[in-house]
């Protein structure tokens, strides 16, 4: 019955991705449905974006693994949504572009610096992708084990159809109905433990799991490093501003940001709470398995193939939007106004992105297969985009008074993104946290020594 239900859930989201779909001839149309999305729309949208693989198996993990703190992974997303919502939502809408490189082209007026942005973005994103399509590989192979290729094939072309045919407009309808089935499925299940075992904090846990807000696995330093690398990608991030540009006006864009800031910080707490009833549970087990486990053994068999489909909605909600974002910023900002001078008509700038979503989406399924845990990947895919780029974007609203230049920007998204990645390879993550002060400080030394020359 799980699997029978799993699959009635694939193929209702294939269909309503793919059917009525509209004319999406224009990239307005195409790119950001329109620009006619409602409150509910956007809400939703932004939910079943941000409550993929990291904020469900990897933030139960947390839980598991080190305790109440890991409610922080989400709350520090909240905390920045908000003042995404308060301060900048009604500025990015009002912008009338496309992508997040386009906004910072609108800021500083460099075409150099809106490629590079592009291809940190790149990158980073085709890691999230990549790390949804695992985590929905690990939940099909509950169902179907030993069969994980073959489920991260199914998933990954499923998401890829849908996407490629309707383009935001399937996106964001299909996020609708994904988010309803996010509340039910997750809601359910904590439900059903809180019912079994009662307060998590009368449970058997290890001293000191439920200390809050640090602990002794998760430290201040630990606590900053996730508002500067995750709570911020919520306050600059390309699919955070997708849906803000999908908006219908910017009071539409702002209530929605707000909503969501809110809906989030509740997850935070759910999901959190089911990792911590697996650690009393199942103390042994793998960190990042402690929701497949919960979902095997304590819930009814009509149940799992509810809760199953739910987790699939979560993945394939955050894994089609950063695909289609990266390919319309791969066509936006690299390919038109390369080789086209800005210039390509619109029905081949759908053309082209719906090629590059099949192209992309390929390549993420590629990569999942040697993938490694969910919350790592990602940490490290945020952590390339966050020290580059959250600085220029935040301060680029303010870069008249505050004399800031195309040089300075330019110079601050270079050497943020590479020196993390060398950090990485170099086994000096540690380090990261020390990048932010140094963007800061290049960014501005660097427009004041080009001061004259933008």
């Amino acid at each position: 019955m799980s699997l029978a239900i799993t699959i009635i859930f694939l193929a209702a989201v294939f269909l309503i991705g793919i059917l009525k779909t509209g004319s999406n001839n224009t990239t307005a149309d195409f790119f950001v449905s329109g620009r006619n999305g409602s409150t509910l729309r956007i809400t939703g949208s932004l939910i079943a974006t941000i409550i993929g693989g990291s904020a469900t198996l990897g933030v139960a993990g947390l839980g598991f693994s080190m305790g109440l703190p890991a409610l922080w992974w989400l709350l520090s997303g909240s905390v920045f949504l908000f003042i995404l919502g308060i301060f900048f939502a009604g500025k990015v809408r009002e912008m009338e572009v496309f992508t997040l490189p386009e906004v910072l082209y609108a800021q500083y007026g460099s075409d150099s610096l809106r490629i590079i942005s592009s291809v940190v973005i790149i990158i980073a994103w085709l890691g999230i992708v990549s790390a949804q399509i695992a985590a929905a590989g690990k939940i099909i192979n509950l169902l179907l084990p030993g069969h994980f290729t073959s489920a991260v094939i199914l998933f990954g072309s499923i998401f890829i159809i849908y996407t490629m045919a309707g383009g935001q407009r399937s996106v964001i309808r299909t996020d609708a109905v994904q988010t309803v089935l996010i509340f039910s499925g997750i809601g359910l299940l904590f439900i059903i433990l809180f019912m079994k075992f009662g307060y998590f904090w009368n449970l058997p846990l290890p001293e000191g799991h439920l200390n809050f807000p640090v602990n002794y696995r998760f430290s201040y330093y630990n606590l900053l490093g996730y508002f500067l690398f995750v709570g911020t990608s919520f306050l600059a991030g390309p699919d955070m501003y997708s849906r803000i540009l999908s908006a219908k006006d910017k009071r539409t864009a702002r209530n929605s940001v707000l909503a969501a800031a809110a809906l989030v910080a509740l997850f935070a707490i759910i999901i959190t709470a089911i990792g911590i009833y697996g650690k009393s549970l199942y103390p042994g087990i793998e960190s990042e398995s402690v929701f497949p486990k919960l979902i095997l053994e304590q819930l009814p068999e009509w149940i799992k193939g509810i809760v199953v489909a739910t987790l699939l909605a979560a993945f394939l909600s955050s894994a089609n939007t950063c695909l289609i974002t990266s390919c319309i910023i791969i066509n936006s900002d690299i390919i038109n106004p390369l080789f086209f001078k800005g210039a390509m008509e619109e029905r081949k700038q759908v053309f082209l992105t719906r090629i590059l979503i099949l192209i992309m989406g390929s390549l993420a399924i590629l990569i999942t297969l040697y993938l490694g845990g969910i919350i790592k990947s990602m940490l490290f895919a945020l952590t390339i985009y966050t020290t580059g780029l959250i600085i220029p974007v935040v301060l680029g609203f303010y870069r008249k008074n505050l004399s800031l230049n195309r040089y300075g920007a330019i110079a601050a998204v270079i050497t943020g993104s590479s020196v993390s990645l060398i950090f990485k390879f170099l086994s000096m993550g540690k380090y990261n946290l020390l990048l932010f002060p140094a963007v800061i400080i290049i960014i501005f030394t660097v427009s004041y020594l080009t001061k004259g020359k933008d």
